[in-house]
C-alpha cells in the first residue's frame, strides 16, 4: 500500500511539473491583434467581450451583433474578469482537458506512466501552441469544448455498468461541453451526429445487459446532454429577445436572411465557378425582377462601390461566395435596414418572397433551400477530395505548428493597450521604433526552440503510432465477443474520434472549395488534432493485457 502511494505523489508531481512547465510555455508567447484587419472575426469577438464586462450585453444591434455565435465572447469576458492573460488562460483549458481525458479513460489506462503519456500529450499538442492560436478568436478554444464533449461521453460510457453516481460527472460534463460547442461556432452542430450515435451504443449495452440495474435511471441519464445543451441555447436566444427584440442564436445561419440567400444560390446561371455562388449575371437579373434589390445595386455592382472594391476578388472579377453575404449585409446596414432586428428580418423576409418567385418561373433552378452553404455539385467533388488530402497531409506531418510570429501585429500604440488592458495579454509588438530592439527576449527564443523540438517528436511518432492503433482496433473488431466491457467500448470510441476528425476536415475542405479559397489553414482544421493525439495514445491499451 506505500508503495502505491508513493507512485500516486510520483506520478502527480510529475503531472504538476509537466503543467506548470507548458504554463511557462504559454507565458512566453504573445498574442497577435490586428484591429480593423479581421471586423468579421477577431475585432468582433473583442467588441462583446467588451460590452459583455460592461453589462451591455452584445452592444449596440447591427449588421454584425447577431452574426455569429457568441460564446467565445464570454469566454473572453470571463478571462477578463478573472484578470487571466489569454494565451495563458488557453493553455489551462488545455490542461484541464488533459486532466479530464486522464480521469474519463482510466478504467482502461492502467499503468501510470500511461496516464503522464496521455496527460502530456494533450498539453504539449503542438495545436496548442502554434501561431494561429495566438489570434483573439473562437477557434483557439473550439477544438478544446469539442475534445471535452467526446471524452466525458466515452466517461460516462466506460461507467455504465458501475455505480450511477460515478458516471453522471461526466454525462454532465458532457451537456456543458455539447451545449458551449453549441453557441461557439455555427457548425458545432455536427457533433450530435456522432453524440447521438454513441448514446445509441450505450443505452444498447444497458438493455440487452439482464443484470443491469436502475436502467430506466441510466437511459434517462442519456438525456442530459440535450437537456442542456437546450437550456444554453434557449437562454442566450431569450437574452438576444429582451435586448433586440428577435429570438434566436443568430440571424445570419437561420431565419430570412438564411432563407434569402439560399434562394439566390438556387437561380440558373451562365458559367459554373465552385467559388461563385451568385454571380453576376443572377444579381442582374435579380435587379431587374425584385424590386426590393435593385436598391443593393449601388452598392454591390456599381463600378465606384466601396462595397464591391472591399469585398469582390479582383482576380475572378466576382464576389466569392464567403464574401458576397457580408457584402449583402453591409449594404443593407448602409440602407439603415439594421436600425432594428425587426426592420432587417423584414427586409430578408420580402427580398425572400421575391426570390421565390424568381426561382419557381426559373426551369432550370435548384429546389428550395435555406442556408449559407453553397449548393454541393458533383463538380465540387475532386475539388473537394484534393483539399482533403492536402488537409490530412498537414494535419498528420504538423505543419503550419510554429509557435511565434515573425510580423508584430498590425495595430497602433494607443490601440495596443485597450487590448493589452483587458486581455491581460501582451502582443508581438516589441520592436522600439527606430531601433533594432528585438522582438522576443533569449528566455522567450529558447522556449520557441523546446516546443519546435517537441513538434518534430509529433512527426515523428504520429503516423506510426496512428498505423498501430489502426491494428489494434482491427484485431479488436476481430475478436470483439471476447473483450472485456471497457475494451469493447474503446472499439467505438477510437474509431468514432477518428471519424469525426476526418469528417471536420470534409467540412473545412468543401468550404474551402466552395466559399473561402484561401488555403489549407491549419486553424480551421484545429478540432483534427487533439482527437488524433487521443487514438494515437489511447490505441496503445487495446494492446494492453492488464486492461482485460
Amino acid at each position: 500500500m506505500l508503495k502505491k502511494d508513493i507512485d500516486y505523489k510520483k506520478r502527480i508531481a510529475i503531472g504538476l511539473v509537466l503543467a506548470v512547465v507548458r504554463l511557462v510555455f504559454a507565458n512566453s508567447q504573445m498574442m497577435l491583434i490586428f484591429p480593423f484587419s479581421a471586423p468579421l472575426d477577431d475585432d468582433l469577438y473583442f467588441s462583446w467581450a467588451q460590452s459583455l464586462a460592461a453589462g451591455n450585453w452584445l452592444g449596440e444591434y447591427n449588421y454584425l451583433t447577431l452574426s455569429k455565435y457568441p460564446f467565445f465572447g464570454f469566454y473572453l469576458a470571463a478571462l477578463h474578469k478573472l484578470g487571466i492573460p489569454y494565451i495563458v488562460g488557453n493553455c489551462l483549458m488545455w490542461i484541464a482537458l488533459a486532466l479530464l481525458c486522464v480521469m474519463a479513460f482510466s478504467p482502461v489506462l492502467k499503468s501510470n506512466w500511461h496516464r503522464l503519456i496521455l496527460f502530456a500529450a494533450v498539453i504539449y499538442n503542438p495545436s496548442t501552441y502554434a501561431e494561429h492560436n495566438l489570434r483573439v478568436y473562437r477557434d483557439s478554444i473550439f477544438p478544446i469544448l469539442c475534445t471535452m464533449f467526446f471524452v466525458a461521453l466515452a466517461g460516462w460510457a466506460l461507467r455504465l455498468k458501475g455505480k450511477i453516481s460515478r458516471s453522471t460527472p461526466y454525462i454532465v460534463i458532457a451537456g456543458i461541453a455539447l451545449g458551449c460547442t453549441w453557441v461557439c461556432r455555427e457548425d458545432g452542430f455536427w457533433l450530435l451526429p456522432f453524440g447521438v450515435a454513441a448514446i445509441a451504443i450505450c443505452i444498447i449495452y444497458i438493455i440487452i445487459d439482464k443484470e443491469l440495474k436502475n436502467k430506466a435511471v441510466r437511459i434517462a441519464l442519456s438525456t442530459v446532454p440535450a437537456v442542456i445543451t437546450v437550456c444554453i441555447v434557449l437562454t442566450i436566444c431569450s437574452i438576444n429577445n429582451k435586448y433586440y427584440g428577435v429570438f434566436t442564436l443568430s440571424d445570419f445561419d437561420n431565419g430570412s436572411f438564411a432563407e434569402c440567400f439560399g434562394g439566390m444560390t438556387t437561380l440558373s446561371h451562365k458559367d459554373w465557378h465552385p467559388l461563385i455562388s451568385v454571380p453576376e449575371d443572377v444579381r442582374m437579373r435579380m435587379y431587374e425582377d425584385c424590386p426590393t434589390f435593385q436598391q443593393f445595386y449601388q452598392y454591390l455592382d456599381r463600378p465606384d462601390s466601396r462595397i464591391k472594391y472591399g469585398y469582390s476578388t479582383a482576380s475572378l472579377g466576382d464576389y466569392k461566395s464567403g464574401q458576397l453575404y457580408w457584402a449583402i449585409r453591409r449594404s443593407a446596414n448602409e440602407m439603415g435596414y439594421y436600425s432594428s432586428a425587426g426592420t432587417a428580418r423584414q427586409l430578408w423576409a420580402q427580398l425572400a418572397a421575391e426570390v421565390e418567385s424568381m426561382r419557381l418561373a426559373d426551369k432550370d433552378a435548384l429546389p428550395h433551400r435555406a442556408s449559407l452553404t453553397p449548393p454541393i455539385k458533383m463538380e465540387h467533388v475532386p475539388l473537394v477530395l484534393e483539399e482533403a488530402m492536402n488537409s490530412i497531409r498537414t494535419i498528420l506531418t504538423w505543419q503550419q505548428m510554429r509557435c511565434y510570429e515573425d510580423t508584430v501585429s498590425d495595430i497602433t500604440t494607443g490601440q495596443i493597450q485597450v487590448w493589452e488592458d483587458f486581455l491581460h495579454e501582451q502582443s508581438n509588438y516589441m520592436a522600439m521604433e527606430n531601433s533594432d530592439h528585438a522582438y522576443y527576449t533569449p528566455f522567450q527564443w529558447r522556449c520557441f526552440k523546446t516546443m519546435n523540438g517537441i513538434t518534430c517528436i509529433y512527426r515523428a511518432f504520429t503516423v506510426p503510432l496512428l498505423l498501430l492503433g489502426l491494428w489494434f482496433v482491427a484485431k479488436g473488431f476481430i475478436r470483439f465477443k471476447h473483450q472485456s466491457f471497457e475494451k469493447q467500448i474503446m472499439l467505438f470510441v477510437l474509431p468514432g474520434m477518428l471519424a469525426m476528425g476526418i469528417f471536420r476536415i470534409f467540412i473545412i475542405s468543401f468550404m474551402e472549395v466552395a466559399a473561402f479559397d484561401i488555403g489549407t489553414y491549419a486553424m480551421y482544421l484545429g478540432a483534427a488534432y487533439p482527437v488524433l493525439v487521443l487514438f494515437c495514445v489511447l490505441g496503445l491499451c487495446l494492446a494492453d493485457k492488464k486492461a482485460n
